[in-house]
């Protein structure tokens, strides 16, 4: 039989129920190859593969026979004829060989005595040796702070114990030389303790004092332990740190201590299976702090791993500290007198944002990829770039950097596919000649490879990683924005529908047969205010609502019926962003924030936007020849605005600039959603029809043309005395007038003034339609109260008309209105305040006071004054059009006379 046949017949799960292993539901296992508590061997029936995911195993990725090969730890030969056997059913002899197992298990005490030994030679060894000692005073290390030692390289010559020296060499902190003695393991290096969970030395970590460049981190073989060790399990805030240097640097600051955990990762592809155990059983972990250097391997790195956790500890939050460019947590150290800046540092951390399902789908994605053979640069992950040429699997963690493109720096993973041998790991310079040289040669010595089909692959995969990085260069230049050209059908359409009876009327319907329910005045509103994008003067506009109320959903739904081309939708903003986009880019643009808590760092230059429509900064570059020269960045409005947020008095500066639409929280409004929903549940509602409706608006507003509008009535348009901040407020009441007109200018006189000017007049319906919409908004300018307080004094005069009382207790209030205590008490304190209410009864008894409606029908007075004065403008303004047409008659007819 051929080995295609035996690989095509027998399957993996065959191999498994022979040896007694049976995967999960998941196709997963514990990996009988090396010590596994958690199932890290992920078996794949489709392609009759398996793959360890533990770095502390070698079995890698393989096939059944190579399964066997492993288990039988025989060759392939022997494999393949076990393999037969198995086919036909006949017993697998399992030998046994009197070579070395795969792994050497070796009692964890004794090496814990071990290292603990040396560890206090070395510790006692370190305030005796200037040269430690300066190294760590250099870097800004307080040794006497921390649990540290020298390693002088003569150690051996002292502790010359036979038995001592040969687990020694055993654990790796010794090598036999072939002419005798041992080469030493972290010579002239720092070192520190890494620590098992029960506060034990496990295992060593040296940081060189001679070489910074290239080998200047040591770890013993099966890396082991943490540093400082485990995390207290009442651990609630717990510190990340790229390296052991940056840990201790944060270790030896006691305000951090006080209130931080602090742990180190082993590089930025560091975080390890011991790592992720450790954090996953903190019971009261509630934030993870990522303290990475600031360059691009720490952003990436930064990036992946929280993706990881955020898998695990999904109810965990995860917070960035931005650290200066180019620096890490010692250099900062290091460049300040002041330590305090660590801990300013991390109180501005950044929350992350990202999509968990996306990430993980990525990460799914990736670990299928590194099963199937490649002929080619595998860059679905840009931080793990897989190349394969089927005899080695060569991984580029970190990716590649786009800067610099006369070298390529990369760290390179080289494992043989079908040698079960350890994998090579290095950095360097792949347009170093001797770099690549030294890569090439060792390739060839430690996987026994043809050094010419070695120095070919090499050259292979840097042509491409070139091509990569030119792809990647060319997708980050800006492209040309492409406008959607209406067809000469689209466009008569859009044009017809704009010239339509009854406008405004007949569009508000047609927005509800987009999907939105309900708030008939609001969408119409904010339609409105969208459309405005395109004037010299925009609109602006803020949706207010309790948490869940639906705010942003209708936010999104309205702004659906806007081109793409015309927003910009932004969840988070950071505080110089708004600044550096290009001077015209945001020109009559709708930018769309979800929420406004995620921009409160850029409320001022947003401000600015809305009020002198641009902003401009003034910053220090060096040119060309490394003078400092100023420049100032100016970005150009006008833009329009829209948010969503629950804290109207505390966004009141930017609420004053704005249309405020409170969400209808009515039960009649729950009962339409409610509906809604049941309907589209039901496959009742034509979704594509609904598009329909979407592609219909949004070509409606590439059809308006920006025009000047005129209002010749806008001295009869003046506001109640009632209204608060008469002046931003009269603003927005006529900038709304103008929006309809200019919605309707398909239906009006184009006309021309003196300078050439094209402008069309607001009309008398048109100013009706403007009071008819913004009564509410009026209502609420007027009103001292906030909306959810004023519905709150609504409800209690209501409940007083029902039950026909004049007086209350709290305990009635909250269960006849079913409210919130805390809301509650907050809304009466309020009204008490303000004098709406008055509250009788002895404060120190509890649940003594009784509240009595001060007037019942102080709003409805206020509502009615509001809709006198604007009705009388309404008859101010009729009585101004009449006469103005009775003279114009009265001029037609002298002339028709004469």
């Amino acid at each position: 039989m051929e080995l295609k046949e035996i690989k095509q017949q027998l399957t993996i799960n065959q191999v498994l129920s022979h040896y007694r292993l049976k995967p999960d539901k998941n196709h997963r296992l514990l990996c009988p190859f090396h010590p596994d508590k958690t199932p890290s061997l992920q078996i794949y029936p489709a392609t009759n593969t398996y793959c360890c995911f533990s770095s502390n195993c070698h079995a890698g990725t393989g096939d059944a026979i190579q399964f066997i090969q492993l288990k039988e730890n025989c060759n392939k030969h022997e494999a393949l004829v076990k393999a037969t056997a198995l086919l036909n059913d006949n017993t697998i002899t399992t030998v046994q060989p009197a070579t070395a197992k795969l792994f050497i298990e070796s009692a964890p005490l004794e090496k814990i005595a071990v290292v603990t030994k040396l560890f206090k030679y070395f510790a006692k060894a370190l305030p005796l040796t200037k040269k430690g000692v300066d190294y760590l005073e250099g870097r800004a290390i307080n040794y006497k702070q921390h649990e540290a030692g020298y390693n002088s390289g003569d150690w051996h010559h002292k502790l010359n114990e036979l038995h001592f020296l040969k687990r020694c060499e055993q654990y790796g902190l010794l090598k036999s030389k072939p002419a005798g003695g041992y080469s030493v393991w972290a010579k002239e290096c720092i070192i520190f303790p890494l620590k098992n969970q029960e506060e034990k030395i496990i295992s060593l970590y040296g940081r060189s004092t001679t070489n910074d460049k290239e080998q200047r981190h040591f770890y013993l073989q099966n890396r082991e332990g943490l540093y400082p060790g485990y995390p207290a399990l009442t651990t609630k805030q717990l510190i990340l740190t790229e390296s052991i240097i940056d840990a201790a640097s944060l270790l030896q600051q006691q305000t951090i201590t006080e209130q931080y955990t602090v742990l180190s990762l082993y590089g930025t592809n560091g975080l390890t299976e011991e790592h992720t155990k450790a954090i996953t059983a903190l019971p009261q972990l509630e934030e993870i702090i990522f303290m990475l250097d600031a360059d691009e391997a720490g952003e990436a790195a930064t990036a992946k791993h929280t993706v990881t956790l955020k898998q695990i500890l999904p109810e965990v939050k995860i917070s960035k500290v931005t650290l200066p460019s180019g620096e890490d947590i010692n250099s900062v150290l290091q460049n300040h007198d002041d330590a305090t800046v660590l801990q300013h540092l991390i109180d501005n951390r950044t929350d992350f944002l990202f999509s968990i399902e996306n990430k993980k789908e990525s990460a799914e994605a990736t670990a299928t990829a590194a099963l199937a053979p490649l002929v080619k640069l595998d860059v679905t992950n840009a931080e793990l770039l897989v190349y394969d040429n089927c005899q080695l699997r060569i991984e580029i963690w970190g990716g590649i950097k786009i800067t610099g493109l006369d070298r390529m720096k990369v760290t390179l993973k080289v494992q043989h596919k079908t040698k079960q041998l350890l994998p090579i790991r290095d950095t360097l310079d792949l347009y170093s000649r001797n770099q690549t040289e030294q890569l090439i040669q060792t390739i060839s010595e430690s996987f026994d490879c043809n050094i010419k089909q070695t120095e070919t692959t090499i050259s292979e995969l840097t042509n491409e990683l070139e091509n990569y990085r030119i792809k990647k260069i060319e997708a980050l230049q800006p492209k040309q924005e492409t406008k959607n050209e209406l067809t000469a059908a689209q466009r008569q359409a859009a044009i017809n529908e704009l010239k339509k009876e009854k406008l405004l009327e007949r569009h508000n319907k047609m927005i509800g047969l987009t999907g939105i329910v309900g708030e008939e005045k609001n969408r119409v509103i904010a339609y409105l205010v969208y459309t405005m994008r395109k004037q010299q003067n925009p609109l602006h506009v803020m949706f207010l609502g309790a948490s869940g109320s639906g705010k942003t959903y209708l936010q999104e739904k309205i702004s659906e019926l806007i081109p793409d081309e015309d927003k910009m939708e932004i969840t988070q903003i950071t505080e110089n962003a708004l600044y550096y986009f290009k001077q015209e880019e945001l020109k009559n643009k709708l930018i769309i924030f979800e929420d406004l808590d995620g921009a409160l760092s850029v409320f001022y230059p947003m401000r600015e936007l809305q009020t002198k429509k641009k902003i401009s900064k003034t910053v220090t570059l060096k040119d060309s020849k490394g003078n400092l020269k100023t420049i100032t960045i100016v970005v150009e409005g006008p833009v329009c605005i829209s948010g969503c947020t629950t804290k109207e008095k505390l966004y009141e500066d930017n609420a004053n600039r704005c249309i405020l639409l409170y969400i209808d929280m009515s039960r009649d409004q729950d009962k339409k959603i409610m509906e809604y929903h049941a309907a589209l549940e039901s496959g009742d509602i034509d979704q594509e029809r609904e598009q329909q409706y979407k592609e219909l608006f949004k070509n409606i507003q590439r059809v308006l043309r920006p025009i000047q509008v005129n209002n010749p009535y806008s001295k009869f348009i003046t506001l109640p005395e009632a209204v608060f901040k008469p002046r931003r407020t009269i603003t927005l009441l006529r900038g709304f007038i103008k929006a309809i007109a200019f919605y309707h200018q398909y239906q009006r006189e184009v006309k021309k003034d003196r300078h050439g000017q094209l402008y069309i007049d607001v009309t008398y319906e048109d100013i009706e339609q403007g009071f008819y919409y913004m009564k509410d908004v009026l209502f609420s300018k007027s009103d001292e109260l906030t909306k959810a307080t004023r519905e709150f004094l609504e409800g209690l005069k209501q409940l007083s008309k029902q039950t026909g009382s004049d007086t209350f207790n709290a305990k009635a209030i909250r269960e006849q209105l079913r409210m919130n205590p805390g809301n509650m008490k907050r809304y009466l304190a309020e009204l008490v305040r303000y004098g709406y209410i008055k509250a009788n009864g002895n404060r120190y008894r509890k649940g003594s006071y009784e509240y009595s409606i001060v007037k019942m029908d102080e709003y409805e007075a206020l509502k009615s004054q509001i809709e006198q004065h604007l009705q009388g403008i309404l008859q101010a303004i009729r009585q101004q059009s009449d006469t103005v047409k009775d003279h114009i008659t009265k001029i037609i007819s002298s002339s028709v006379v004469q």
